[in-house]
């Protein structure tokens, strides 16, 4: 038995003005043939989940492609996306003939001139291989799931967790379904539901709330052998595209009927919940002095407009200039921005040098504006942290160069790039320790709380601009397709 493995995976924000290029991939994951496999044991994500399933089988021979991820941006530039999609095809046409692919997707990619990248991938793998090779894949629980992506895959295994926590198991169950389908023990059959909707993340998590009632739905009906596998989708909400909604997938062994019944049931659960999703935010004013009035205590500042890993640029400085306005702010409070040129000036300047740098607002000026900042530089680190929380639990990340800068209580890390940030050890790898800070902003809307709540003692989600805002009325949509909930209020969607 023969296996073939790629990875190609980005999540697209249209709003955001930095388009995803080599570097963006260089800087998070590009990796080919055995070069793959190096350690992959330590991080749990799908990878590594599929390999606790294939390399056990005794008869199986994998052939590692390419692995290309790039943290969330704007769209990939088109001659990026060509140039990964032809390597990872030209290594799986190299490697053939095998008896099945298996391929680590997101599901909200977009290129520049290829709104659907993810079906662009699944098409072109298809092509290759021809009608009847089993291809299967993974996605993200925000994937934006097309028509097109069903219709070219043989199994499609989505996450079931906000935060994602379960990459590990996202990888097992795909393994399982390719080596059943390979050995003629399943026929996978897929059902899609869209639903005209679009969801900010805050609320979407698997523990509580909306979105775990559908979630437990369907794992119910996994775990009763109704189905093979079924997931909900939210979808990426900052992907201005014509072909645009969340969804439930469900997949069935040889039963098309019935995976599309109880798909149309979860995605009925789904709708009539939608309302539930709306996040409540707070005026970064409001939050500081809420903060301050307490007499102790860790308060997180969900600061999901600049979410790096919803796509936005990591460079606002709402939250910052909240804090200078209450100057002298005396408790600790954990603030980061990326901005290489601020970085490059600390650096320059060495450890235990007060300096003056203009931080801020260098990617998106449109949705920010730079802050004057003089702090004492007591930190330079070469950036790379490793994630130690139950979310891409042994990813490494890389910040490039970073700095700490204190002024006061506030301690400003300042990074060339930017990371996600579900984990504490973003602040701890620069000697920073959150449980000791009355406030820590984290840059995203909702995976940091599988890290972060043991320490918070309240979490407030900050209102604020940026690409990847919760309110999500305030955009300029300009594709997506209408009427659509919530910029749409009377928007109507039934079974078929």
């Amino acid at each position: 038995m023969h296996i073939a493995i790629g990875i190609f995976a980005h999540e697209a924000n249209t709003f955001s003005p930095r388009p995803t290029g080599l570097d963006g991939f260089g800087g998070r994951k590009l990796q080919r043939g055995d070069e793959m496999l190096a350690d992959v044991s330590e991080a749990k994500t799908e990878l590594s989940g599929a390999l606790s399933v294939l390399t056990p089988v005794s008869e199986c021979r994998i052939s590692p492609l390419l692995a290309a991820s790039a943290m969330s941006g704007g769209p990939v530039e088109q001659p990026v996306f060509n140039e990964l999609l032809e390597e990872l095809l030209s290594r799986l046409e190299a490697s053939l003939p095998v008896d099945g692919v298996l391929l680590v997707l997101h599901g909200a990619m977009m290129a520049e001139d290829t709104p659907d990248a993810t079906g662009e991938i699944l098409k072109r793998t298809r092509k290759l291989v021809g009608p009847d090779l089993p291809v299967v894949g993974t996605l993200d629980l925000h994937a934006n799931l097309t028509n097109r992506m069903v219709i070219e895959a043989t199994a499609l295994v989505g996450y079931q967790t906000a935060p994602h926590v379960d990459m590990y198991q996202a990888g097992i169950r795909a393994a399982e379904l390719l080596l059943g389908t390979i050995r003629g023990e399943i026929s996978p059959t897929m059902a899609l539901v869209r639903l005209p909707m679009i969801l900010p993340p805050e609320n979407s998590t698997h523990n509580w709330g909306p979105l775990a009632d559908v979630i437990s739905q369907a794992r119910e009906l996994e775990s009763d052998g109704t189905i093979l596998h079924g997931s909900i989708y939210p979808v990426q909400p900052w992907m201005d595209t014509e072909d645009m909604a969340s969804s439930v997938l469900v997949v069935t062994d040889n039963g098309e009927t019935a995976a599309k019944e109880q798909a149309e049931v979860l995605a009925k659960m789904f709708w009539e919940r939608r309302e539930q999703f709306v996040a409540e935010t707070v005026e970064p004013d409001e939050a500081v002095q809420q903060a301050l009035a307490s007499t102790g205590g860790t308060f997180v500042f969900c600061d999901s407009a600049d979410s790096t890993t919803s796509g936005s640029t990591g460079d606002s400085t709402v939250i910052l200039k909240a804090l200078l306005r209450t100057a002298p702010f005396e408790p600790v409070a954990l603030l980061n921005i990326v901005d290489p040129e601020a970085v490059a000036r600390a650096i320059g300047a060495g450890v235990g040098s007060s300096i003056t740098v203009s931080v801020g607002a260098k990617f998106a000026p449109g949705y920010f504006q730079p802050v004057a900042f003089c702090g004492r530089v007591k930190t330079i680190s070469d950036g790379f942290f490793t994630h130690r929380g139950p979310g891409m639990h042994g990813v490494r990340q890389r910040m490039g160069r970073a700095v700490v800068l204190v002024a006061g209580g506030i301690h400003l890390v300042v990074m060339e790039r930017t990371v996600s940030q579900w984990d504490p050890q973003l602040y701890r790898s620069l000697g920073e320790e959150p449980e000791d800070a009355r406030i820590i902003q984290v840059k995203s809307p909702m995976a940091f709380r599988a890290a972060y709540e043991e320490i918070a003692d309240e979490i407030v989600i900050i209102s604020a601009p940026g690409a990847a805002s919760p309110d999500l009325t305030a955009l300029p949509w300009k594709r997506i397709p209408r009427p659509i909930f919530p910029l749409d209020q009377d928007t109507q969607w039934s079974p078929e």
